[in-house]
């Protein structure tokens, strides 16, 4: 065993399914999830031979230089495409159309945040568009193993979204991968559903020894006559989650074979999510085991000035900077911003609500309000019935007048959050129950001097406490006529009519 102290240097590739109507180089429909096996093929994602490739989807391009532009990365101005050659079941052709050494979009960068809310840039050498090939199904007849190959997620256009090796942990791979998928989201590339495989992850981990090497130019570097660790590549990630867990457990069985002196082999090992391991499948392939070559059925495509300022049009405010903007303007805490801007569709929802609340009130409070509501309640109802939150599940006028009523003391808190999750689970106007409740406490409060006398004769022990020195007692008197009047009446009116009483 030795006393050495080893740095973690992590890469991270992700592949995004595009969300278009067609494959990358043929008409089928790029929208397979669920549909029967092999029934969205044709001759050209079926790799068959004498098959006339369609010029690269558009669409795809488009959206990968969207991307491109919201990572702050260089745009090319000529669109290369290559095949890289491997002999797999799943890639019908044989090789895979894809980019190479000059890809669309090099050089960007994206903003994570670690556990103590630092910021980390993370580099991002290249993206580009590629074909997806098929799906492997594993079966079982009798002892023996075999696969089945549907080829309807061929040629589905993917985007590889390549990091430079300075991601320097587990938790900051994840916390990138989860941006990337919020940023794909926020733009409408993909829904990035990991569970349909929209969404797959694949870490380069090496471990080198500390201050024997160098970060130059996007390269990891020795330093003297110091020999290099070699990387390994984990596939079959399908979660964010699990990135955190693989990489975790991949860094520790590294530093365990260092330490008993073994050599590290560059090699590519799979992520068993069920045991929680990493299981080698093969060694790793280098960029010449491939055989990159143009490919000559697909046309050098040159990309304009024009084109990338059309599509710079379809960028949004990004997450980043909503939450920037969240604290500079509304005086939200940074965690509120985080959580109101994860999702694009939550942030609009928030911001329409905030334009109702704000002209009852004054800006800030109106955005402490609508987030205290939002990230509190309406989250926890939603996730705890599956409710998505939008106008259809909570109508904004519905929920604005929840607020306001609530901050007009005219509703409890309980009270506001029963009517809501009533609303929500039995499906009813969420507005029409607000103004029932309005109506049945007035008429509790003009009943409340009885109601509250009914509560004294009720419980003679609990009162006789209270004047014997327990104070503590008046508590349970409130309940009782708060059960009374179903939570409608203000509990501290209450209490205040109780000690009158029970004073005077």
């Amino acid at each position: 065993m030795n006393n050495k102290e080893y740095d973690v240097i992590i890469g991270l590739e992700i592949h995004i399914q595009c969300k278009t109507e067609s494959k990358m180089l043929c008409k089928c429909p790029a929208n397979y999830f669920g549909k029967d096996p092999n029934t969205q093929t044709c001759p050209i994602c079926l790799g068959l031979p004498n098959t006339e490739i369609l010029l690269p989807n558009r669409r795809a391009v488009e959206l990968c230089i969207l991307l491109g532009l919201a990572t702050k990365c260089d745009i090319a101005n000529e669109i290369a495409f290559y095949r890289k050659h491997y002999s797999y079941p799943d890639l019908p052709k044989g090789y895979q159309i894809t980019q190479y050494d000059r890809p669309i979009c090099s050089d960007g960068e994206i903003d994570v945040y670690d556990e103590k809310d630092k910021k980390h840039t993370i580099e991002i050498e290249r993206i580009h568009p590629e074909e997806d090939v098929a799906k492997l199904i594993r079966d079982k007849e009798g002892n023996k193993d075999y696969f089945l190959i549907d080829y309807n997620k061929a040629g589905v256009p993917l985007l590889e979204i390549v990091t430079k090796p300075d991601i320097k942990s587990a938790y900051l791979a994840k916390e990138y991968a989860n941006s990337i998928r919020q940023l794909v989201r926020y733009l409408d590339i993909s829904d990035a559903d990991m569970e349909k495989g929209q969404m797959r992850c694949e870490p380069n981990i090496s471990l080198q020894e500390r201050g024997k090497w160098k970060y130059e130019d996007g390269k990891i570097l020795p330093l003297g006559d110091y020999s290099l660790n070699p990387k390994v590549e984990i596939k079959n990630i399908g979660s964010i989650s699990a990135v955190e867990k693989a990489i975790d457990f991949e860094v520790n069985r590294i530093i365990s074979e260092l330490e008993k002196g073994r050599r590290i082999e560059q090699q590519t090992r799979g992520w068993n999510a069920e045991k929680g391991i990493t299981e080698y499948q093969r060694m790793k392939e280098e960029a010449e085991d491939y055989n990159y070559t143009p490919d000559p059925d697909v046309p050098l495509i040159d990309i304009t000035t024009e084109d990338i300022e059309k599509i710079a049009k379809e960028l949004v405010e990004l997450p980043n900077e909503k939450r920037t903007r969240y604290v500079s303007e509304f005086s939200l805490s940074d965690y509120d911003s985080r959580v109101l801007t994860a999702d694009r569709r939550v942030s609009e929802y928030y911001e329409k609500l905030l334009k109702i609340l704000s002209k009852e009130m004054p800006i800030e409070k109106a955005a402490k309000a609508s987030s205290n509501w939002l990230t509190g309640a309406v989250f926890a109802i939603s996730n705890e019935k599956g409710i998505d939150i939008n106008e259809d599940t909570i109508p904004l006028p519905s929920l604005s007048y929840l607020i306001l009523e609530f901050e007009k003391k005219v509703l409890t808190r309980n009270k506001a959050e029963e009517l809501l999750k009533e609303s929500l689970e039995k499906k009813k106007d969420l507005k029409k129950l607000i103004q029932e409740t309005i109506e049945q406490s007035k008429k509790s409060i003009e009943n409340l001097d009885t109601i509250v006398e009914s509560v004294i004769q009720e419980n003679p022990k609990a009162v006789n406490d209270y004047k014997n020195g327990k104070n503590a007692t008046i508590g349970f008197l409130v309940g009782q006529v708060m059960h009374k009047t179903e939570g409608s009446t203000d509990p501290n009116k209450a209490k205040l009519i109780l000690e009158e009483k029970l004073n005077g």
